[in-house]
């Protein structure tokens, strides 16, 4: 073996020395191609394959039928084309010799392509989209192959296949469910809410079914939480599993998600608030997703009530309030009413107020209300900061002349706000103009040495985003030398106009 492994050896120097489409190169290739698929230990030659390998993508005698045709088992042919695939341009070769393997032996050779996972994201790639394309082929089988795998890349294609093939996703969680492995009782919990919102007829019976096979196994508890959140998805099996479903929720269950709740709102309103005002009590609570449960209700006597559990949320820590911001901007979004929520912001100390300002400077959704209520009385600096950039970022969704007067009575209480106003024109050019075209018959404008050396520059010619850079350089660092203010000075950024700079 080793004297024919040399005599192929001599004939790739061959090939690799000889001219294209030659004669010497004709003879080279051929007794490559021959002499590996005569040999009587094909895998012998594994260092020369591995050679050959960079011809993949270039020599059409070493393409797909080629590395399909090898004379290996089956497993070493298909381990063999994930080391190609590893390597640049020979992804359609590889592509096309697994294809015939897997149309040969779909039930054999989908566990080989699954270990492709392990040869790196090349090969990991490929793999996916071999097994996605021929999923027809073997698409129990498939589910099997991923599940066993234990990848994440794996887990993320039964995902897919949830959308796109929910039966046999249902198949294999009720499989799964009755394996006696505990891994694959993790795999049936999992993939069951996965699929459950793209099943249906029998498909979602398979899943009612699994649920009730996971929530009877009393040694595995820490799973009974996603049955229940199957079970109670289900009209049919809701009413017997609500309480231990809202009991599961409050213990904090993973799996008794806001999705899963937000669901029941509507049916059993009083039940999902207890829980949820009872969660928030809880060391630990995930705030966000808490106050999400609430997001939907259709019913406006349950979004106050939604309104006033985030009002004891934030009475209760300035710690919950970006999350309280959060809940308020999806309210707003969806017309409801913040007024109740207000007042407990206004109440707050600055640095809360602070974070509910960029919500409430949002356009639409009944927000400019909100936003004049809690600038009537607004003194401190940093909350006054956050409106003047807020307003800069979103300038273009009011109109100009509301923009203009909530400046003006910024720039009225907050001597900084000159240089506030001057940074935030350098960083969006749309109000950078809005600053500089200023309408004579409309109320006198900010004042200040930087407002006033930005207009004088526009005045001149210069683009108003430029001139803003200009006039923080020239008033904050005189005579071009540093003064220990650094911030201010606009830099050129994807998607962000910049004049002339």
């Amino acid at each position: 073996m080793a004297v024919l492994d040399g005599w192929l050896r001599r004939a790739l120097a061959a090939l690799e020395r000889s001219e294209r489409g030659g004669e010497a190169d004709w003879w080279a290739g051929r007794l490559l191609a021959a002499g590996i698929a005569g040999s009587p230990e094909p895998s012998a030659h594994r260092e020369l394959l591995e050679l050959l390998a960079a011809r993949a993508g270039r020599d059409e005698r070493f393409g797909a039928a080629f590395w399909a045709g090898l004379p290996l088992p089956v497993a070493e042919r298909a381990a063999l084309l994930g080391r190609l695939a590893r390597g640049p341009g020979r992804a359609e070769v590889v592509r096309a010799a697994a294809a015939e393997l897997l149309a040969a032996d779909p039930r054999g050779v989908l566990p080989l392509l699954c270990a492709w996972y392990e040869e790196g994201p090349a090969a990991a790639g490929l793999a996916d989209e071999l097994l996605y394309e021929h999923r027809a082929l073997a698409l129990d089988e498939l589910t099997e192959a991923l599940v066993a795998a234990a990848h994440p890349r794996a887990d993320a294609l039964l995902g897919r296949l949830a959308e796109r093939e929910p039966s046999a996703l249902c198949r294999a969680v009720d499989r799964w469910s009755h394996d006696p492995r505990p891994e694959r009782h993790v795999a049936a919990a999992v993939h069951a809410l996965r699929t459950a919102p793209h099943a249906g007829g029998s498909g979602a019976q398979l899943l009612r079914l699994a649920a009730r096979t996971l929530l009877a196994r009393e040694d595995e508890p820490a799973l009974h939480g996603a049955a229940l959140a199957l079970l109670v998805r289900d009209p049919q099996g809701r009413a017997e599993h609500l309480a231990a479903a809202l009991a599961a929720y409050r213990a904090g269950d993973p799996f008794l998600t806001a999705g899963v709740l937000a669901d029941l709102v509507a049916e059993h309103p009083a039940q999902v608030l207890a829980a949820v005002r009872e969660r928030l009590r809880l060391p630990g609570a995930r705030s966000a997703e808490d106050l999400r449960v609430l997001d939907g209700a259709a019913d406006p006597a349950v979004a106050r009530s939604g309104l006033l559990l985030a009002v004891e949320l934030l009475r209760g820590g300035p710690e919950s309030a970006a999350e309280v911001a959060r809940h308020l901007d999806r309210l707003l979004d969806a017309g409801r009413d913040g007024r109740p929520l207000l007042d407990a912001v206004l109440a707050a100390g600055p640095p809360v107020r602070a974070v509910f300002v960029p919500v409430l400077a949002a356009p639409g959704g009944g927000r400019e209300e909100l936003l004049d209520a809690l600038l009537a009385a607004e003194r401190d600096e940093r909350v006054l900061a956050v409106v003047v950039e807020a307003l800069a970022a979103r300038h273009a969704g009011h109109p100009e002349r509301r923009v203009r007067e909530l400046l003006r009575l910024v720039a009225e209480r907050w001597p900084g706000a000159d240089a506030a106003l001057v940074r935030c024109a350098g960083r969006w050019a749309g109000f950078a103009r809005l600053l500089a075209s200023w309408p004579e018959d409309a109320p006198p404008p900010p004042q200040g040495p930087r407002l006033a050396r930005m207009r004088a520059l526009t005045a001149s010619g210069r683009d108003p985003q430029y001139a803003a850079a200009e006039a923080e350089r020239q008033v904050d660092r005189p005579g071009g030398r540093l003064t220990g203010h650094t911030e201010g000075l606009p830099v050129p950024g994807q998607g962000r106009p910049h004049g002339t700079l």
